[in-house]
């Protein structure tokens, strides 16, 4: 049985939806199972033992119609039994239908019917939950109840040694090491400066800890508004200067800290993809109960507006709020989680 999983785009969606090429393996141990996305996300599955081949979609490449049908053509001369489109956009939906698999399987819209197979919806089953969502792709696609995994990363013991040795240069090891999620993918995913600063202060007024930020050098500048709006302790406990140069990077040094706390994201995935206990806050126009699996006070902690102020959303769409962005994020102050933040700090155990 030869299987395509595709999804395209997302640091975090391409790592949810590692779990259907693990469930595809899991069930049937000699199926190929290729994955199709785009490059700049290939470090979240990169040795992943779940996934044969991974095909790279090339934005410029493949955009528009006929190059599409052409992509899909030379999809077709892989001889796909099944593939499972969790993307479900037209960059994806043509290439799958030309792919001329016999299974097809995709989320239901109103016109998808034309293009898969089998189309699927979000139902009780899933409360709209990513992991759960994804899953039930997996399951409708072999026809057979399969059972519940979270994503996982697979680091190569040459990199976890390296980045061993990095913290090590770089950081006071004696002290719990807290990855900072810094900055989500945007604005309106990104907790304000003095929201996030304060939240700063509060991890370092709890605990002795050396602080690390997720950040690329063009984000500087952003980060250093927000370091200079922390007292003057707090800067104290933070190592500025040292960052990952590349997202595997990133997940390697991840693997060597005790935590991270900060916006919800790719980072926050890839933290529980390596089951590091994770404190996630949730931009306020983003779905809480799609991303917010694996829930427990110790290890992965949520923090959303909605948990404090149910009466703002009253089942309002996410494009409503998302236009209304800055002014909940104002509301999201640390005095609102600062408990919750607080015991998930004191339960931090360090690693050896």
């Amino acid at each position: 049985m030869k299987v395509l999983v595709i999804q395209i785009k997302m640091i975090g969606d391409v790592l949810a939806s590692t779990v259907i090429c693990e469930t595809i393996k899991r069930n049937y141990p000699t199926a190929e199972v290729h994955y199709l996305i785009q490059q700049n996300t290939y470090a979240v599955v990169d040795n992943n033992p779940f996934i044969d081949k991974v095909i790279f979609f090339e934005p410029n490449d493949h955009k528009g119609f006929l190059n599409l049908y052409k992509f899909g053509i030379a999809l077709k001369n892989n001889h796909y039994d099944i593939v499972i489109d969790a993307y479900c956009k037209w960059d994806s939906i043509l290439p799958a239908y030309f792919s001329g698999a016999k299974i097809r399987v995709g989320h239901y819209k109103s016109y998808t019917r034309f293009f898969y197979t089998h189309n699927v919806h979000s139902d009780s089953e899933t409360h709209d939950a990513a992991n759960a969502y994804r899953l039930l792709l997996s399951k409708t696609a072999l026809g057979k109840d399969v059972e519940m995994i979270f994503p996982k990363i697979h680091l190569r013991k040459e990199e976890i040694d390296k980045a061993k040795i990095d913290i090590k240069e770089n950081c006071d090891t004696t002290k719990p090491i807290f990855m900072i999620s810094i900055l989500g993918s945007g604005k309106n995913k990104s907790l304000p400066p003095k929201n996030m600063a304060a939240t700063l202060d509060v991890i370092a007024n709890t605990r002795e800890v050396q602080l690390i930020f997720n950040y690329t050098p063009n984000q500087y500048d952003d980060v250093k508004a927000i370091y200079d709006l922390c007292l003057p302790g707090t800067q104290s406990k933070i190592n500025l200067s040292f960052y990952a140069k590349s997202l595997r990077d990133f997940i390697a040094l991840l693997s060597q800290c005790d935590c991270l706390i900060g916006n919800e994201g790719g980072a926050t995935n890839i933290s529980k993809a390596l089951s590091k206990p994770t404190f996630t806050i949730f931009s306020p126009w983003i779905r809480r109960k799609s991303w917010d699996s694996r829930e427990d006070d110790d290890t992965y902690c949520y923090v959303h507006l909605l948990d404090y102020y149910p009466e703002i959303y009253n089942d309002e769409h996410p494009k409503k709020l998302k236009k209304k962005t800055a002014q909940l994020y104002d509301l999201l102050v640390v005095d609102l989680y600062k408990d919750k933040l607080v015991k998930f700090i004191n339960n931090i155990k360090i690693i050896n």
